[in-house]
């Protein structure tokens, strides 16, 4: 059978905050924490991802504005233009209430897909469902998992040293 990892469940935030720094201290680098709420610092002590929402957003809304702007200037002055009271076929003020819309639009679509994207959601398996207290991680739970794809990963060894730190419990996660 093969080895996901290791999962190991702590009495508190304070306690999984510590046990990242331990685990680090020794050499550990691919970890996961699950808790039930944001426990703060703990995504700078596993070493959070770059933050990809902001430039998706910036991204998104440039390109909606800048293309509804193109699109109405567009129909209004080149494909079918109209002269109606002498006003100029390009009519930027007229062209801005839509224009912004779609930035707003655009903008937070982009970011709910950067979100989604970044958190690897939808997921709908995770080998740390075979666990069977997993699901405590929602309620009560502050669950921390080593990889067995992290470069120090041996049995014995990681065994030994979760167990030093005096987790509640501790199990091997199945692939």
């Amino acid at each position: 059978m093969s080895v996901h990892g290791r999962l190991l469940q702590l009495h508190d935030a304070h306690e999984l905050a510590s046990a990242v720094d331990a685990l680090h201290a020794l050499g550990y680098t691919r970890l996961e924490a699950f808790s039930p709420y944001a426990v703060d610092g703990l995504m700078e002590k596993l070493g959070s991802p770059p933050k990809r929402i902001p430039p998706a957003m910036l991204t998104g809304g440039l390109i909606g504005g800048i293309g509804m702007l193109w699109l109405q200037y567009h129909a209004a002055a080149v494909d079918y233009p109209l002269n109606v009271g002498g006003r100029p076929a390009a009519s930027w003020p007229a062209f801005m209430p839509s224009a912004v819309e779609v930035v707003i639009l655009l903008a937070v679509v982009a970011g709910f897909v950067a979100f989604l994207v970044g958190s690897r959601l939808p997921t709908l398996y995770r080998p740390e469902f075979n666990v069977a207290w997993f699901e405590e991680a929602s309620r009560d739970g502050f669950l921390l998992l080593i990889r067995a794809d992290d470069p120090r990963w041996n049995d014995h060894q990681v065994a030994e040293d979760v167990a030093a730190l005096e987790p509640l419990r501790h199990a091997d996660v199945p692939s």
